[in-house]
């Protein structure tokens, strides 16, 4: 049954802080083939950055919404939830927007009409009037703009998370594992259009992680601890280990040759296959359980460039998303780059450039959203500290 939380906390700057290595990782792993792109965690083990956004994004939607809602005012907190998938949808559309100008003024002025052809962009050129309403249903799925949509979707089913959460936490999770579960069996997806196919993100997969995270977030809110098991956290590491040599050694093939669904859409990013969710899983019970949270909550304020990035999450996001699609233009384009990480002085000073400069940026804005956002009125520490609190420091990170 559902338990009290305890009063209001300070933020807890470790979520920001892995948020912002996640917005890092994105970035760089969207400007395909440059040479910093071989040091994100994704070629060393079977998950990505796209898991860890997916998985705080669920600890966050709990810390944010839920404690409203449990406390008898679930009117006003899924009107917050839907004013979130406002913004994210003004956001969505104005990416896509942008992005599609930048490919065209690019195509134009480059004399590359060819830029306009992949990923699906073949759509706006062939189908404009069918791409635009499948832009306005969030079913024109591209790369680079298909996270947000995968969004909006799983928090539309927040408010059914937290009414089902209210009852009890096992309820929760154990209808998004059936959910997962049925989705990978029988192949359920959201459809494209105008395309065919389904969404590359598909939300009722990923849903699960999102739960996990959202299940965690509720926990942490609670200031319960996760139960440690010895078994569970070497099995974890190992896991770890054998992905890592998995991924750097290309064995991917060594599996025989059976149905996706045998393995549970085994590797597959768009089902969240078993294998990596396990990944991501063994990753984060690894890091919980390592002295790196105790390091972290010493040593990081609000002031750390990188916290700065995980606090305006989208904004960030949206940023980098165009910028990793000028950044892919500019290295192929004009400075005639391959697509491969090849290693040579030019394109280890030309990647420099365009990643370093793509970070400022982002740094940059972040900087001037924290410069610019209203300060709150102090009050005596008597009316403000909470009682009750535990040290585990956790608060809404939206």
């Amino acid at each position: 049954m559902y338990r009290a939380f305890p009063n209001p906390m300070p933020r807890d700057y470790r979520i920001d802080f892995f948020r912002g290595l996640a917005l890092i990782s994105i970035f760089v792993n969207h400007i395909p083939g440059n040479l910093y792109s071989n040091f994100t965690h994704r070629n060393f083990g079977l998950s990505d950055a796209a898991e860890i956004f997916v998985l705080l994004a669920g600890v966050s939607a709990a810390l944010a919404y839920f404690p409203r809602f449990a406390s008898g005012q679930a009117v006003a907190s899924t009107g917050l939830v839907g004013k979130r998938i406002g913004t994210l949808y003004i956001a969505h559309l104005a990416a896509m927007a942008a992005g599609f100008a930048i490919y065209a003024a690019a195509s134009i002025s480059l004399d590359a009409p060819g830029l306009m052809l992949p990923d699906e962009r073949h759509w706006l050129v062939e189908q404009p009037v069918q791409a635009l309403a499948g832009i306005g249903m969030l079913t024109y799925q591209t790369g680079n703009f298909n996270i947000l949509p995968m969004y909006m979707v799983m928090m539309a089913m927040l408010p059914l998370m937290m009414l089902l959460a209210r009852v009890h936490l096992g309820l929760v999770l154990g209808a998004s594992f059936a959910l997962w579960l049925v989705t990978n069996i029988f192949r359920l997806t959201i459809p494209n259009f105008p395309g065919d196919g389904g969404w590359y993100f598909n939300p009722l997969a990923w849903q699960f992680l999102f739960t996990i995270g959202f299940v965690g977030g509720v926990l942490l809110r609670r200031g319960e601890r996760l139960p440690f098991s010895r078994a569970v956290y070497w099995f974890a590491l190992f896991y770890l280990v054998a992905a890592a040599g998995l991924v750097y050694g290309g064995l991917w093939g060594t599996f025989p040759r059976l149905p996706e669904w045998f393995w549970l859409s085994g590797f597959n990013k768009t089902w969240v296959g078993v294998f990596r969710l396990l990944h991501v899983l063994s990753l984060a019970y690894v890091v919980i359980f390592s002295p790196l949270p105790g390091i972290l909550k010493r040593w990081l304020d609000e002031g750390n460039w990188i916290v700065r990035l995980g606090r305006h999450t989208l904004p960030v996001f949206w940023l980098g998303t165009l910028l990793s699609v000028a950044g892919h233009i500019v290295r192929e384009n004009v400075l005639g780059l391959p697509n491969d990480p090849i290693f040579t002085g030019y394109s280890l000073v030309a990647d420099t450039v365009l990643i370093g400069a793509g970070l400022a940026a982002l740094f940059a804005l972040a900087a001037y959203l924290d410069w610019i956002r209203p300060q709150p009125k102090r009050r005596p520490a008597a009316e403000t500290a909470p009682s009750g609190a535990n040290s585990s420091g956790m608060v809404a990170a939206e």
